[in-house]
């Protein structure tokens, strides 16, 4: 798993560029849709996550515990 994990509650679009990294080696979480678990918006490209896949509670949990975190 990526060494930081980044989640939103709010739509990407919304959150100002300067906070996210631009190089692609983090992971995004959106946790937007409170009837939704959780889904990847960017996936870094050594984790099996893709852009756009829907996780379940557990998964998203799985991948809190084992990163560094930063919520937005």
């Amino acid at each position: 798993m990526p060494s930081l994990v980044y989640v939103v509650r709010s739509p990407l679009q919304s959150l100002h560029h300067a906070l996210l990294p631009g190089d692609g080696s983090t992971v995004v979480l959106s946790l937007e849709d409170p009837l939704l678990p959780g889904k990847v918006l960017r996936a870094a490209p050594d984790t099996r996550l893709t852009e756009g896949e829907r996780l379940s509670y557990e998964q998203v949990l799985a991948i809190v515990l084992e990163s560094k975190v930063v919520t937005l």
